[in-house]
């Protein structure tokens, strides 16, 4: 029988409580990997942890993180670090969605709470755990269709600027060999979409386990990078 496809290698996952985070942390644990989950409080990942037990992988830390306060961030990181000594790949899924309104009516503590969630803490969490990333890692970040639409507030802004921190790391890191590629997921069923779309059927859409293949195809090196759709890699 062939090892998981990821037998011994680091994983890190941000929100990864419930939903797309849930489910990847699932995958890559079922893959064998060795994972670090982060949520806003650690107790949320409690059922994470028992599922792990039955899993191939190794739960080897569940830590809580505030994305908007940096010391939170720089902590968070060097537990990470001293978890797993060798981060193969970072995921950057924690999200908050905020209310669905014309930038001019979003306040600036709206704007400061989603550039904190979706820019400023994955890019604190990523300098971090910078140095324990070799050659063939890969940062990931989860984005949006909405990203830069027009009457989704601080939330389309601050997905918008996910996308080009994404580039512009991906340039940055590419001479050390570390990857850095954004995939929106597109639309799945989890409890953001449900409060996005409120009068939509949660049922006519796929679950969150169905997009997981996109992550795990680009973690082992599939040949891509800025932003891509996870349904390029869905069956």
């Amino acid at each position: 029988m062939s090892s998981p496809s990821f037998d011994g290698k680091g994983v890190v996952i941000t929100g990864a409580s419930r939903g797309i985070g849930r489910a990847l942390a699932e995958a890559f644990l079922g893959e064998g990997a060795q994972v670090v989950a982060m949520a806003r409080a650690a107790s949320h990942l409690d059922v994470l942890a028992a599922v792990a037990e039955e899993l191939p992988g190794t739960l080897r830390a569940c830590i809580g993180v505030d994305l908007a306060n940096h010391g939170s961030v720089v902590a968070a990181a060097n537990t990470t670090c001293q978890a797993l000594g060798s981060i193969d790949v970072l995921i950057n899924n924690a999200g908050i969605l905020g209310r669905r309104v014309p930038l001019v009516a979003t306040s600036p503590q709206e704007m400061q709470d989603a550039f904190a969630i979706h820019v400023t803490g994955p890019l604190g969490l990523v300098s971090g755990c910078r140095a324990h990333m070799p050659p063939g890692a890969v940062v990931i970040n989860v984005t949006s269709g909405a990203a830069g639409r027009a009457s989704w507030g601080a939330y389309g802004v601050t997905k918008a600027a996910m996308n080009a921190l994404t580039i512009m790391l991906g340039e940055e890191l590419a001479e050390d060999g570390v990857r850095c590629v954004a995939i929106n997921p597109g639309a799945v069923r989890t409890e953001m979409r449900r409060a996005a779309y409120p009068l939509e059927d949660p049922a006519t859409l796929p679950a969150a386990d169905s997009v997981v293949q996109a992550f795990l195809a680009i973690a082992l090196g599939a040949p891509t990078s800025g932003v891509v759709e996870a349904r390029t890699w869905m069956n």
